[in-house]
């Protein structure tokens, strides 16, 4: 994963760290977030996230928990503190669970301020993404959408805002993508945390730009899997 991208995830699990109170060795709310966090922490700097790991292990132990949480807490800001060093100019686009509008209003106005191109990539965009998104693109723009589910229910979504809007909107299916990114005039990147179609609605996602000196790579990978790709 990118550094920026990192930092933004790790930024969204600072803003939704579960109720250590109510903890149970069980709880899923509680091991997802420690894997997740853990698994992060691990792509930043391998040490700390073994120290991260040892304090997970000991939480069930209550006497110790306070402390334990504490060294998690304290691993996870200076992880944070450290990317925000390394990518200084990382704009605020971490959205906590249940920011859906505050999520829907950011890439609006991301996918609205293009001028020549736009290319999702989503392995489960359906057909929200028109009305919700795309209709705040300008008509001149070109629209590419690479997914990988829901076709059958994009399809006459398509026909119809092609009509309306007199834009040009190719949609592509391939098996080879998982992640969500989004080209904008061919010059900037923005990795998303979650798919289009759920993010923010029950867990903490970001937007995130990819380093400029990246997105020219990142966009000739998805360009050759757009090239071999299915049309709809």
């Amino acid at each position: 994963m990118d550094k920026v991208a990192i930092l933004a995830e790790l930024k969204a699990l600072a803003n939704d760290v579960p109720d250590f109170a109510s903890y149970e060795p069980t709880s899923r709310a509680h091991l997802a977030w420690i894997g997740r966090t853990h698994a992060l922490i691990a792509r930043w700097d391998r040490l700390e996230a073994i120290g991260f790991s040892s304090a997970a292990d000991f939480l069930p132990f209550q006497i110790t928990r306070a402390n334990n949480v504490a060294k998690m807490l304290g691993i996870l800001h200076r992880a944070i503190a450290d990317l925000e060093l390394q990518v200084p100019a990382l704009p605020n686009q971490a959205f906590g669970p249940g920011a859906v509008y505050d999520f829907l209003k950011s890439l609006r106005d991301l996918l609205g301020s293009a001028t020549t191109s736009v290319f999702v990539v989503d392995p489960y965009l359906d057909e929200g993404i028109f009305d919700a998104y795309l209709s705040v693109v300008p008509a001149q723009v070109a629209v590419r959408l690479l997914t990988r589910e829901y076709a059958a229910a994009l399809k006459p979504a398509v026909q119809k805002f092609i009509a309306q809007k007199k834009m040009t909107v190719e949609v592509r299916i391939s098996k080879a993508i998982h992640d969500r990114v989004v080209f904008i005039d061919g010059r900037s990147c923005w990795v998303l945390g979650a798919s289009i179609k759920d993010a923010a609605k029950a867990k903490p996602t970001y937007l995130a730009p990819l380093a400029a000196d990246a997105v020219s790579l990142k966009l000739a990978d998805y360009e050759q899997i757009w090239s071999s790709a299915t049309s709809l």
